[in-house]
């Protein structure tokens, strides 16, 4: 498993060839579609496979840009 790229909290990971964007907050790792309970996992290879949501790189990479650009968006009406 791989970091590929980071963005405010949120984390770009590939494994075996599938993506996904992982949450990380206070050495936990997050599902960042919470359909429910968001319960964290320790950051670490195990922890990310059993909250990532895996898809391809292009899937992938969207939902990063969009995360952050959301999170980018609420800082700013925040200050």
């Amino acid at each position: 498993m791989r970091v590929i790229e980071e963005k405010g909290s949120f984390r770009l990971v590939e494994n075996g060839g599938r993506h996904a964007v992982v949450e990380v907050r206070n050495g936990q790792v997050y599902d960042v579609r919470g359909d429910g309970d968001r319960a964290g996992q320790p950051d670490t290879p195990a922890g990310i496979d059993t909250v990532a949501r895996w898809t391809d790189e292009e899937q992938a990479r969207g939902l990063l840009d969009e995360l952050a650009a959301r999170g980018n968006d609420l800082a700013k009406t925040i200050w």
